[in-house]
């Protein structure tokens, strides 16, 4: 139960990060510069969450493949959500910018916490 509430549970939480440092780097930065703080947090955000449920398995990219998509519930919806409704430019550049973000956080945080797990089995 909490394999699948947790990872959803932060995958929707991400929305609020998102918005937050959108919003504030917008205010503070121009356009450019918020984008790429906004790409930095949230790559950051979804390393860290896919690390901490993942830790401890070293087949983390083969088996932990619902979690990575419960995480990305928020980004999934986001992308979804843009591509219907806004014009094809900014699905271009917010949809698949959150997604891109999104896969390579979550992949990442896989693969550190799978070579984690690994290594702490050969120590023992």
């Amino acid at each position: 139960m909490q394999k699948v509430v947790v990872p959803l549970i932060l995958g929707l939480g991400s929305m609020v990060v998102f918005m937050v440092v959108g919003e504030t780097a917008d205010a503070l930065l121009g356009d450019i510069a918020a984008g790429i703080v906004i790409g930095i947090v949230m790559l950051a955000y979804f390393f860290i969450c896919q690390f901490f449920l993942s830790r401890g398995n070293p087949n983390a990219l083969r088996k932990d493949w619902p979690i990575m998509l419960e995480l990305g519930a928020g980004a999934i919806f986001v992308a979804f959500i843009t591509a219907v409704a806004e014009k094809r430019e900014v699905f271009l550049i917010q949809g698949l910018g959150f997604l891109l973000v999104w896969f390579v956080g979550t992949f990442a945080g896989a693969v550190a916490a799978s070579q984690a797990a690994r290594r702490k089995a050969k120590k023992q």
